[in-house]
Parts: structure tokens; sequence; C-alpha cells
């Protein structure tokens, strides 16, 4: 049997490209979407950001928030100025980011190719829209794809001015790099990346002036702390994060996680099996992808210690590695016809693992779809206008502009974690909810959409006149529940 791989690459992207577009109408809501669009739904209306569904942790974190992706929640506050509130809206900043990094990747990864330049922009493009990270994040309200963007150009432009040594260049990735840590604190990595690439060549002065330039974008960061106090309160929140614990302020925590930074690279099946494939192409093609590539694997190793070192093995970052392991990917699948007999099956074997793997979370994704606003409404149409609310996070779509005042369990989550107020327990998480003086509570039955009420007790299970603390079950819907306060 002759193997000719590159013959598939046009119907796996039609395919890939037809099953993402299908995917976009009415997505899932992740919570992260809610937290940090209610920040640039505050950040609009009081020119600060903000997050009422923190109610009840300490340190001011539901009266004014110093640290969040701050570039991003920017320009999801344009868009909803321009668009009015709402999910669709907040997701159209990471679906530009997300086709400009495509149309970016599949441009620049043609000058690696070996054999057939179409078929090494269809194999970048391939990998990408078929790894369920991206394919998740495509138009997730997250920064991960913007992150991508700047960090991929950042690399394309210290690349063309270590080639032509033009100092506009090296400008342009500082300023880059600069927007990006505007965008992430985890842009970090691309920064000191860059830096010691530079400093690496005996490049001193152009290193220093990178690094200027990247730290002047960088700060725009500390725009919001600029009035005296400020910055004091901003080292109190982040040291008190509720997303961070005592592990994470070790003098030995960053070397600590840097050893285990391989760890996000197998976290689970999604990651296994690019993982996988990517060493297969490294492996395979090995003595090309070291002459050819030198460069982008210099900037990729170092990128993943430094993000090693700065970050805990949170899942969502292995994106920031993606578009390069994208890129040594395509090259070994282009090389398909170079490669021996047996590379060439373990190629294709490894291939069709990650197709099939990573498609399987694709359409678990497209069978959670929800219509966030209509379920929305049909709750709003329930509860009077102005109330206190402790609700999931998608009842922020659209009900966050018509007076109501939401909580978010997701705030006894970070109680329990972090602080000793509430036991991890049903009856924690009443006392938790006698303590927050809402008016009405709504759980959610679809699962996944409940931030901790689930994990204690299922909410379909309760009836009409039951009660749970101080709330009585008002009435229950086909698909969520409500909960009144004894008057």
């Amino acid at each position: 049997m002759k193997l000719a791989l590159n013959k598939w690459t046009t119907p796996l992207l039609v395919l890939g490209m037809g099953v993402l577009a299908f995917s976009l109408w009415h997505r899932w809501l992740d919570h992260d979407e809610g937290m940090l669009g209610e920040h640039s739904y505050w950040f609009l209306k009081l020119g600060y950001y903000r997050s009422v569904l923190h109610e009840q942790l300490p340190n001011n974190w539901a009266i004014i928030q110093y640290s969040t992706h701050k570039f991003f929640v920017l320009l999801g506050s344009l868009s909803v100025a321009i668009f009015g509130w709402s999910i669709e809206a907040l997701r159209i900043i990471p679906f530009i980011f997300s086709l400009s990094l495509l149309l970016i990747l599949y441009k620049y990864s043609k000058k690696y190719a070996t054999i057939d330049v179409s078929s090494m922009g269809r194999w970048v493009l391939i990998v990408m829209i078929f790894q369920a990270m991206f394919f998740a994040a495509f138009i997730r309200y997250r920064p991960e794809t913007m992150l991508m963007t700047l960090g991929l150009l950042n690399f394309i432009l210290l690349e063309r001015y270590l080639t032509a040594g033009k100092i506009k260049f090296l400008i342009g990735a500082g300023v880059l790099s600069g927007l990006a840590l505007f965008t992430h604190l985890n842009a970090s990595a691309y920064v000191g990346a860059t830096g010691l690439i530079l400093l690496s060549q005996r490049k001193v002065i152009p290193a220093a002036i990178y690094g200027v330039v990247a730290a002047l974008f960088g700060a725009l960061y500390l725009h919001n702390m600029i009035a005296p106090g400020e910055f004091q309160a901003f080292l109190t929140q982040y040291r008190a994060n509720p997303n961070l614990s005592d592990a994470d302020w070790h003098w030995y925590s960053p070397i600590v996680k840097m050893l285990s930074e391989h760890l996000r690279f197998f976290h689970s099946p999604r990651e296994i099996a690019t993982s996988l494939l990517a060493l297969v192409s490294l492996l395979g093609s090995w003595q090309w992808i070291k002459k050819e590539m030198k460069l982008l694997l210099s900037y990729l190793l170092l990128t993943i210690l430094i993000l090693g070192a700065l970050s805990r093995q949170t899942p969502i970052y292995y994106l920031i590695y993606l578009p390069y392991l994208a890129l040594i990917i395509a090259a070994h699948l282009s090389r398909f016809e170079h490669l021996s007999k047996a590379w060439k099956y373990i190629t294709t074997a490894s291939l069709a693992a990650f197709i099939v793997t990573e498609s399987i979370y694709n359409i678990q994704l497209i069978q959670r779809r929800t219509n966030t606003s209509a379920r929305t409404q049909e709750m709003a149409n329930e509860i009077p206008a102005g109330s206190k609310v402790l609700a999931p996070l998608s009842f922020l779509f659209n009900a966050l502009d018509q007076d109501y005042e939401i909580r978010s369990f997701k705030a006894f989550k970070f109680h329990v974690r972090n602080y000793d107020q509430y036991e991890d327990s049903y009856e924690g998480l009443v006392s938790f909810l006698n303590d927050s003086n809402n008016d009405y509570i709504i759980l959610d039955h679809i699962k996944g959409n409940q931030d901790a009420f689930r994990d204690y007790h299922d909410p379909s299970l309760l009836k009409e006149g039951d009660w749970v603390g101080q709330y009585r079950v008002y009435k229950v819907y086909d698909d969520w529940t409500l909960l009144a306060r004894s008057r």
C-alpha cells in the first residue's frame, strides 16, 4: 500500500473548517467568559474593573479589581460599547484574533515548505483547527488567542531582525510583546525568551532596546494603579489572589513549577495526542527541523521554561505553545514523501490518533450547545428587576444590564480553597448561602453550568416546598430551579 498523506490535506481542511463553523452557533458558555465579561461591562460603566460575582470575598474583590487580562478586557468593553451587552459582542474579540492567528500561521509556514508549499500551509491549519483546545478557544472570551497572536508576531519580528538587522523589526517585537504583557502577565515568557535569544547572540544593546520598549508598553498594565495606595492595594489582592495558593509564594516555587512543566503536555488526551504527534514529528524529521527551525525551537524551549517557572500547570496555557508545535508538526507532515516506510506508518498512526482524539472533544463541545440569552430571559421573567440573585454565570448574559445584582457560587469555591470561613461540605455551602443575603437563587440542572451546588446535591432532585437553609424552592422548571429567601 502506497501512503500519500499529503493528498488528504484538502478534504481534512474542508472538514475541519466546516465543523468549526458549525460549532460556533450557540456555543456553550465557559465560566471564565462570565467573569471576564463582567470586568468588561463594569469598566465600560464605571471606568474601573469590578466583579460583584466575588461578593463575600475579602480585600475588596467585589468592589474593585486591580488584576485582570486588561488589554483584552478593554477591547471587550469597546465591543460592548459598539454592539451592546451580550456574549456575542464579547466573542467578536477572540474570533478576530483566532482568524488573524490562522492567517499569520498559514502565510508564515510557507517559509518551511520542503516539497509542496500549499501542503505545508494546509497542514498547519489542519493541526490548529482540529486541536480541541484551540477549537474551544476560537470564540471563547478568554485572552489565549490574542496572546498567541501577539507572541507569534513577536517571534516573527525577532526572526526578521536577526536576518535583516533592521531596528524597526526589533522595536516592533518590543511593542507587540509589551502589548502581550498588557494582555496577560504570562507574556513575560515571550519577553524573556526573546531577550535571552538576543543575549545568546551577544546582541546586548539590541536586547536592552527590546527590553525597554517591551517594558514601556507592558507598563500599560499599571494604568489603574496611578493614584496613591492603588499599587499597594494591587499587591494585597494579588498576594491573596483566590486563584493562587501558598505553594506559589515560596522562594523555590519557580524551580518546582519549572520541573513539573512537562505535566502540562500530558494533562488529558487532548494534550497527549497533540504532544505525541509533535514528538513523532521532532524525532522523524529531527535533522531537518534542527537545521531549518533552530530559532523556533530555541524560542519554544525558552518560552516553556520561563512559563513553567511563572505559572502553575493550568491546562489552558498549553495553547501558548500550540502555534510552534503546529509548525513543527506541519513541517514533518509536509516532508512525508521523504520519510522512511517505518516513519510513514508511525506518522500516519499518530496523525489518525490526533484527529480522532481531538474530534471526540470537539463533538462533545458541540453537543453542549445552549441558547444562553434565551434561557437567561426565561429566568429573568420570573424574578423582579433589581433583585439580588445568586445564579449560574450564564445569567449575566443578558441580565446584567437589567438591574439585577448577580452573585456566583464561584465565591464559595474560592472561600473553601483559600479561606477558613466555610467548610467544604453541603453544610458549609448552606452557611454561605444564608450569609449571602440574596433574594433569589437559581440552580441550573445542566451539568457544568453550576459552580458548586451540584458538588453536594443534585439540584434536579429538589421539589417545590423544599428548603435549602433559609431559601425555599419556589418553582421547578424543566432544566432549572428557582429558590426564594424566606421573608
